[in-house]
């Protein structure tokens, strides 16, 4: 049983915000209906101050001992969740950090800790109540796709989901198509960086995402989608529907290096080149889709902690040779890490 404040219920609000103001509701438990009454859970007895000053506010009340029932609290944080279900050892070994793609959280779960995977993942829904379905990731980007294997360790048996960002949505096939949304940052970075009228590549252009917020949220006149995934293309082209830019965003399905020269040819003002590893080997198209004019090349790549740039920025400087142009770089960043050695960058150079 504990202390209570008994109080009519068109007064109840007013009376919750009072008690809160003055540390005096007792927020692990829950509040209680009794008759045209509500009773609040006290965590101590209000003074004769603290009396008057309620009764002045909200009128008549009472104060007596009831039962309540104990508030479920949602855990802070996954190491949280699971304190008392691993070890601190164990702990210690964790991997914390997880994507989160729609409703699917994707997580690593080192070798030591896989009889307890299932353990970690329900933890983990139950921290992120938002989440519904929790997979393992199994091995790096593999195949001409680029795509991760995953395995579904807890919640709904689904890996399809529908992913916003910035304003758009996205239809994706976890582990059936290539979507980074630690990458999210950078759509919208280049997309503040199209100028009016551009008409902007896309490479390797997956579900959409770069092309997409590119149509919605620059001044792009055409953006155009290549891919070669055909479950990717699938979702691309219902994705341009989904987010209203038919006409804007032209699909392409194919291999980069077929299919501009075929149609890109020297069409594009600028060229995005998100591939997760071996864009260097397509670089030379992206010269080659640029406008006799120039343009910007926006190139990523794995690279070791220890020499960020020079190599990017080498391969660079070697293709506009070839191609009788010559590039200024723009910009250079860190997008993200890949392991303890190992980032991926982004060079913004201008070829002219």
């Amino acid at each position: 049983m504990a202390l209570a404040l008994s109080i009519n219920k068109k007064k109840g609000e007013k009376t919750r915000l009072l008690l809160l103001q003055n540390s005096l509701l007792d927020t692990t438990k829950r509040l209680r209906a009794e008759g045209n009454s509500i009773l609040f859970p006290l965590k101590r007895m209000p003074t004769l101050a603290e009396q008057r000053g309620l009764r002045e506010a909200v009128g008549l009340f009472s104060l007596k001992r009831s039962g309540f029932q104990e508030k479920k609290l949602k855990p802070r944080s996954l190491e949280e969740a699971l304190t008392g279900a691993l070890s601190s050892e164990e702990l210690s070994g964790l991997v914390t950090s997880f994507d989160v793609i729609g409703k699917i959280a994707l997580i690593l779960v080192p070798d030591n800790l896989l009889a307890k995977e299932k353990t970690i993942a329900r933890a983990l829904l139950e921290a992120n109540p938002q989440l519904e379905t929790v997979a393992r990731i199994l091995g790096g980007h593999e195949g001409t796709f680029r795509v991760r294997p995953m395995k579904v360790i807890a919640g709904r048996k689904k890996l399809e989901t529908l992913h916003t960002e910035w304003g758009c949505r996205f239809r994706v096939k976890v582990g059936k198509v290539f979507f980074s949304p630690r990458l999210s940052h950078e759509r919208a970075r280049i997309s503040s960086l199209v100028k009016k009228g551009e008409s902007v590549g896309v490479f390797f252009a997956g579900v959409g995402p770069f092309a997409i917020i590119f149509a919605k949220h620059s001044k792009a006149a055409k953006v155009f989608a290549v891919e070669l995934n055909p479950v990717a293309c699938e979702l691309l082209n219902e994705n341009i529907l989904l987010n209203k830019c038919e006409g804007k965003v032209v699909p392409f399905e194919g291999d980069v290096k077929e299919v501009v020269p075929a149609k890109l040819r020297e069409k594009c003002d600028r060229v995005v080149m998100p591939l997760p590893k071996g864009a260097e080997h397509f670089l030379e198209t992206a010269f080659a889709a640029l406008k006799p004019g120039g343009g910007v090349i926006h190139f990523y790549q794995f690279v070791e902690k220890e020499d960020l740039y020079s190599k990017p920025i080498g391969l660079l400087r070697e293709t506009a040779k070839k191609f009788g142009r010559r590039v200024r770089i723009q910009n250079r960043k860190i997008v993200r890490s890949f392991s303890p050695s190992r980032v991926q960058v982004v060079i913004d150079a201008e070829v002219s």
